[in-house]
């Protein structure tokens, strides 16, 4: 063996580090890419969460809010919304996507909340957060919003189902 080769052949400690590294790196993508996609539940959690719990609600940790259930597909979920929506003359859509609703609702002293949906259709079900857009406690107005509106949603949901039997 020549001077070199005994130089190549010998681990150095930045070597070791650089190989070390490497194996890391390759793990690191090969865990990536076997691990399994978000659902879009999980993805509406997190999209819907609550950063501040005094003045929101969603349909995945507020207690006794869940969210609502429709029967059909996305585009049929979206038609209960907006008809259910009509029932509330304080709602104002401002942005609107196939599976995504969002909407202001204000109050009679002028506070505004930020309601969205996001239809999850594997699952069947409409989630939701309802959040105040200034101060940090809402008195629990989006709560009794929400609970409001999922009582108006079965109902207007009833009301289409007896349509479509007639």
């Amino acid at each position: 063996m020549n001077p070199t080769e005994k130089h190549l052949a010998k681990p150095t400690p930045i070597r070791a580090l650089v190989s070390l590294m490497l194996a890391a790196a390759l793990t690191a993508t090969a865990s990536e890419d076997g691990a399994k996609p978000q659902s879009s539940r999980e993805i509406n959690q997190e999209a819907l969460s609550c950063l501040v719990p005094s003045n929101c609600v969603n349909s995945f940790s507020s207690y006794g809010l869940g969210a609502l259930a429709f029967e059909g597909n996305g585009e049929q979920a979206m038609v209960l919304l907006r008809a259910t929506l009509a029932t509330f003359p304080e709602a104002t859509i401002v942005s609107s996507a196939p599976l995504y609703l969002e909407v202001i609702f204000t109050t009679t002293i002028g506070f505004k909340d930020q309601v969205e949906f996001r239809i999850d259709e594997p699952s069947r079900r409409i989630d939701f957060r309802s959040r105040s857009k200034f101060g940090l406690y809402d008195f629990n107005k989006n709560r009794s919003r929400m609970q409001d509106f999922s009582a108006s949603f079965k109902t207007v949901t009833v009301d289409a189902q007896k349509a479509g039997e007639n």
